[in-house]
């Protein structure tokens, strides 16, 4: 007997489910293409327990044609293609009649739809892709229901990662959209918590500044190139390292995708450490291919070189890298460094020291020499400061600073609070993607407040899946010890170098900073007369 058999339609229908509904935002993804496929004015999106128990998606388009209802739960159904040659030149989002197929195979769905030309619409409703009821319906548009999602594989569900995340991809997703259309509204909203809204804007930078706020406009140069039907926008800018935090963005044909080589070029061409940027590429439907990945995440270019070569030229037109001045924060030894070390001013002349780079400095030793990174060094004091006496000193700030942050570090912050009080933060909501801090640790109060915030929320973003909270502190401590240390091209003098040695000797780890990397480096005066053979 023959092993080879044809697979049954509900597991067919669940393994293309599998390849295009990963996790929920990818739900709200086809869901919000669809809607703007359909010419939506606005679209609203409602999400239950992270997507799990409901996401709703809500749009003023065009609407489904009665005839067409159930159609559009069938695999390979489309409006989009009508034959091969179509395929050449895709203009539209959701363009692979798998959608709504693979979505109901693994949900329980309800749609609510009446096209702008007929009097009466339809409710339908499907359990598993099998339709349950089907009645006569009067609204506007288009409204999807999804509830109980992969309900009928427990397994996908068990590898979901934490609600924190999932809500984080949601926005993630639903901003991108966001930024590519800015001629619709569009609203969001988080277990009855209105997360976005976004009123229409005229321009791309209108709506730009909606979503992304002032303070990141303000650092970003908006450039624009054509050449041969092929089109380039780039919002381009440098944050410091201690300040950045990672906004890459590529649009191509209004599509978010992911392409490693535009990044690489953008890198190369504008020669930026930490860029900031948000590229929307334009090019004929038939120079692009976005049928490579089931999800449409990926993009193939018939002429590649014409856009990086674009890119490139862009770079030509007076670019400048140093847009952002770096802040720095000047370092003073506490007078309780100067109590315990009496010999400072007795032998301040005997301390030598050389600078060498812009943060390594060497110091003479009786026996030999030092080579010291004092930011790392300070770094370390800093930390088991936190670490260990976060509560001891708090400092209750007399202008209490306003946090703005983005949708998804807004919802992480809030969902975390209690973790800031334990590092002696009092944070409290102040709604529209803002909190409050009213006071901080005392060793902090000078240092710049909303970049740690920002720093914390990606700190606690890369651990969140991980259940070991203690190291996510740390690594917390580590963020906050980072911005209130000395930097690089500070002032340091003498007494302040024989300070922090003498608080270094103290630390449980005096030769390495939080992060791992080595503090100092000792040369004793025989290893170094070896150097010469001596």
């Amino acid at each position: 007997m023959g092993k080879i058999q044809i697979l049954p339609e509900s597991i067919v229908g669940k393994i293309a489910a599998g390849e295009v509904v990963e996790r929920p935002a990818s739900v709200v993804k086809e869901l919000i293409e669809n809607s703007i496929d359909a010419g939506a004015n606005s679209i609203s999106v409602y999400i239950k327990n992270f997507g799990i128990a409901e996401i709703k998606v809500i749009d003023d388009g065009e609407g489904i044609a009665s005839e067409d209802v159930l159609l559009a739960f069938q695999r390979h159904a489309t409006s989009k293609i009508k034959d091969d040659r179509d395929l050449i030149r895709i203009s539209s989002l959701g363009f692979r009649g798998e959608a709504l197929y693979s979505i109901a195979r693994v949900s329980k769905i309800k749609i609510i739809t009446q096209h702008i030309t007929e009097n009466t619409g339809t409710e339908a409703y499907f359990v598993a892709g099998t339709l349950k009821w089907q009645k006569p319906a009067v609204t506007k548009g288009t409204t999807i229901q999804i509830t109980d999602l992969f309900f009928n594989t427990p397994v996908r569900r068990k590898f979901l990662k934490s609600s924190y995340t999932e809500k984080a991809h949601i926005i993630e997703t639903f901003q991108n959209y966001c930024v590519a259309y800015p001629e619709i509204s569009f609203s969001l909203f988080i277990n009855e918590e209105e997360i976005l809204n976004i009123p229409r804007a005229d321009t791309i930078y209108e709506r730009v500044l909606q979503i992304f706020g002032s303070e990141i406009v303000e650092t970003l140069k908006f450039k624009t190139i054509s050449k041969d039907y092929y089109k380039i926008e780039l919002f381009i800018g440098e944050k410091p390292k201690e300040k950045y935090k990672k906004l890459q963005l590529i649009f191509v044909n209004r599509r978010p995708v992911r392409e490693q080589s535009i990044v690489s070029t953008i890198y190369k061409a504008f020669k930026l450490n930490y860029p900031q940027f948000l590229i929307f590429i334009t090019v004929p439907p038939q120079d692009v291919d976005f049928n490579v990945h089931p999800a449409k995440k990926e993009v193939r270019f018939r002429n590649c070189q014409k856009i990086h070569q674009l890119i490139f030229k862009m770079a030509e037109f007076q670019y400048k890298s140093s847009m952002v001045a770096e802040e720095t924060v000047q370092w003073q030894a506490d007078s309780s460094y100067l109590e315990q070390i009496s010999v400072f001013s007795a032998d301040s002349a005997e301390f030598e020291f050389l600078n060498l780079g812009d943060s390594i400095v060497v110091v003479k030793q009786p026996q030999g020499v030092i080579f010291l990174d004092y930011h790392a060094a300070h770094e370390r004091v800093n930390f088991e400061k936190i670490l260990n006496k976060m509560k001891e000193k708090i400092a209750k700030l007399v202008f209490p600073v306003i946090v703005n942050l983005s949708s998804d570090d807004y919802v992480l912050i809030k969902e975390n609070m209690q973790m800031l009080q334990e590092l002696g933060i009092e944070a409290h909501d102040f709604g529209k993607n803002s909190i409050i801090i009213r006071a901080v640790p005392e060793i902090i109060q000078y240092t710049d407040i909303a970049g740690i915030i920002e720093s914390i929320a990606v700190t606690i973003k890369e651990e969140i899946d991980k259940p070991d909270f203690i190291e996510i502190k740390r690594k917390i401590a580590a963020t906050i010890a980072c911005h209130s240390s000395l930097r690089a091209n500070d002032r340091i003098n003498c007494f302040e170098i024989k300070a922090l040695l003498q608080e270094l000797k103290k630390t449980s780890d005096p030769d390495h900073c939080p992060h791992g990397r080595p503090i100092k480096k000792f040369f004793s005066i025989n290893e170094i007369k070896k150097w010469f053979s001596r």
